[in-house]
């Protein structure tokens, strides 16, 4: 039976696809490539992004042919994005909430042992007046105190006891030195971990020295001015070194007060470590009551040990 043909090409272009053809018969018989194009008719509508933006579709018959094309741009409606503003880009980075410059550092040091090796030279009243120096001896001190930091300000206060005593035999030279002391002294950081500071010492003494037959007792109190530094430094989570000394006296309260330190603590726990160190202090003053003199000038050096608690 003789039969009309009809041949549609349709060429899609998009990233190297090829000539899709369909023939079509005259009654209406649906091949397989025209089903096929059915479907590729459908992805087109659907998802015209994936395939070429221009779709050139020849039309040829027995007559001539003839050629037409049209563009497919993006949905309406739909964003265009570029890399500037970040489409194809890298996500940008999320941003925590900003940290406090500063805050509350506090170290609590409620039990503290110093094991500072004790000497002692002393002047006693008399004419001439006798005096002397002890040899050195070990004794024991205890100790408490606080650090407080905030921003860039700080304040220290300690607290010292401690029965001390010293003798030398030959020349007979004996000091006994009961003392209480208590420091507060607050500071400002001038450079990074080095703070200035400035306080006030309290010291109370009964002192009992003996310089062969003769022997005196005191008691002796003061307020001494101090200046001093501390130099504070974090290395890592657990570990803090803290160098600290100071001077103060200057004939106000005694004639000569120094102090020096040195400590590194660790912390173990979230708020509890251990303090270690080394410390040196030396005193002198004189007194003279009823016309009679007594100086005396104990210095003391020696380990330290503690338990700190950290907020």
């Amino acid at each position: 039976m003789p039969r009309d043909d009809s041949e549609i090409e349709v060429m899609a272009q998009r990233r190297g696809l090829g000539t899709i053809t369909t023939a079509i018969g005259s009654k209406g018989a649906v091949t397989t490539e025209a089903r096929n194009w059915c479907w590729l008719s459908l992805l087109l509508v659907l998802c015209p992004r994936v395939f070429s933006q221009a779709v050139m579709v020849a039309d040829g018959g027995t007559d001539g042919s003839s050629n037409f094309s049209w563009t497919m741009g993006p949905e309406p409606g739909a964003p265009v994005q570029s890399p500037a503003d970040g489409g194809s880009g890298s996500p940008p980075a999320p941003t925590g909430p900003a940290l406090e410059p500063y805050g509350w550092h506090i170290a609590l040091y409620p039990a503290e042992a110093w094991a500072p090796i004790f000497g002692s030279s002393v002047t006693l009243p008399g004419q001439p007046a006798p005096s002397g120096s002890t040899s050195t001896a070990l004794n024991g001190l205890f100790a408490a105190g606080a650090r407080f930091e905030r921003g860039k300000w700080s304040a220290d206060a300690q607290f010292m006891w401690a029965s001390l005593s010293a003798e030398r035999k030959t020349p007979l030279v004996d000091v006994s030195l009961d003392t209480v002391l208590g420091s507060v002294m607050a500071g400002y950081e001038i450079f990074p971990n080095l703070y200035a500071e400035g306080g006030v010492r309290r010291l109370a003494f009964d002192v009992h020295a003996t310089v062969g037959p003769v022997s005196a007792s005191r008691s002796l109190d003061y307020w001494d001015p101090l200046i001093g530094l501390t130099y504070r430094r974090q290395f890592g989570n657990k570990w803090r070194i803290l160098v600290h000394a100071d001077g103060g006296g200057f004939g106000i309260g005694s004639d000569v007060d120094v102090t020096a330190a040195a400590r590194a603590e660790w912390q173990f726990a979230r708020h509890f470590g251990i303090t270690m160190g080394y410390g040196v202090m030396h005193l002198s003053d004189s007194s003279t009551v009823d016309g009679k003199t007594l100086k005396i000038s104990p210095t003391l050096h020696g380990p330290t040990i503690g338990l700190g608690i950290f907020f």
